[in-house]
């Protein structure tokens, strides 16, 4: 940009550069060059040093552009005033100061505004390719951590005692039982390389958990799951609803001789609204101390995935006990 513009900019500076000899041409493109030169150093140190610190401290578009429009009114004249005197060296016909300080006025903001709207798109790019390597990364160690969970030690020994205590008693509901388990770690291993996953896989690893959590517990845990139709396609995070779910049967049901945990999925108006409900002591009360990672993974991903777009609140149910209610955006490329 610095090599090209002096050439047009010196029709607009005086002397048609092609009606002169050799001697006076080289002068006259050294008198063009100069001012480009000098103002790209001046603002290039400037937006390199004290520039990035100012600019920092500025949250909104219109406190930035207003410091950068300041910055081209007081540094260029300054610029403008020095070279003066070195343009009087290199032509017998120097331009007039007025004159001068305008037309490098109309030149730095065509180069410096150009240039910063470039530094702002390739920032909005970086931010967007580290937000979704941050979101990806969230999401993989959600998903370890839901696999863990899934292999938790106590959680596979319930599980296969269960199967065990039913081959005698319900072999069907045994095998029907193993099988559910199966289907939880293939979903879980599956997911890992998915971002998204269909509304109607992540319902479905959420009725093999109910009903597996149902053969653990036995007349103990009554459980419900109510979809609205026309919701299956929908794209979420995989593995967003079951912490819900395990929350509300660990705080809700497994410290008590019989729970219920209810899990139901509609749309308002452009939202996509899960709540998972139990009969429990409600929040803040469950006599179960766990490490809280359930809800803050949640919460993180929801930031993450929505940009803030997303929420979800822990409140009283009204009809007893806790309800997790989870809102997503529909319509929205996560």
């Amino acid at each position: 940009m610095y090599v090209v513009i002096p050439l047009p900019a010196a029709y607009l500076m005086g002397d048609d550069p092609s009606r002169l000899a050799w001697a006076p041409f080289l002068l006259g493109l050294a008198k063009m060059y100069l001012p480009f030169i000098t103002y790209g150093l001046v603002f290039h140190v400037l937006y390199h040093r004290l520039m990035p610190r100012l600019v920092a401290g500025l949250k909104g578009v219109r406190q930035r552009t207003a410091l950068h429009a300041a910055v081209v009114v007081v540094v260029t004249p300054v610029v403008a005033f020095l070279l003066q005197p070195l343009e009087r060296l290199l032509t017998a016909h120097p331009t007039q100061y007025t004159h001068y300080l305008i037309i490098s006025y109309i030149f730095t903001a065509a180069c410096l505004f150009p240039s910063l709207w470039c530094q702002e798109l390739r920032h909005r790019t970086r931010r967007a390719e580290h937000l979704a390597l941050v979101e990806r990364k969230a999401a993989l160690e959600a998903q370890l951590l839901a696999l863990q969970a899934r292999t938790d030690p106590h959680f596979l020994f319930n599980s296969l005692n269960t199967v065990a205590s039913l081959i005698a008693e319900d072999p069907v509901l045994a095998e029907r039982t193993l099988e559910r388990l199966a289907d939880l770690f293939r979903y879980a291993l599956d997911s890992s390389r998915a971002r998204t996953v269909r509304l109607e896989r992540e319902l479905a690893m959420i009725s093999d958990y109910l009903e597996l959590q149902s053969a653990r517990f036995g007349s103990r845990l009554h459980t419900s799951l109510r979809v609205e139709r026309g919701l299956c396609d929908i794209e979420v995070p995989p593995l967003l609803l079951q912490p819900l779910v395990e929350n509300a049967i660990v705080h809700g049901t497994s410290q008590r001789r019989e729970g219920r945990v209810e899990v139901s999925v509609r749309r308002e108006r452009d939202e996509l609204v899960v709540e998972v409900s139990d009969d429990g002591p409600g929040p803040g009360r469950s006599s179960h101390t766990g490490a809280g990672t359930g809800v803050a993974s949640v919460l993180e991903r929801l930031s993450l995935h929505y940009a803030g777009r997303g929420s979800l609140r822990l409140e009283p149910d009204p009809r007893g006990g806790c309800l997790a209610r989870l809102a997503l955006p529909i319509g929205e490329v996560p």
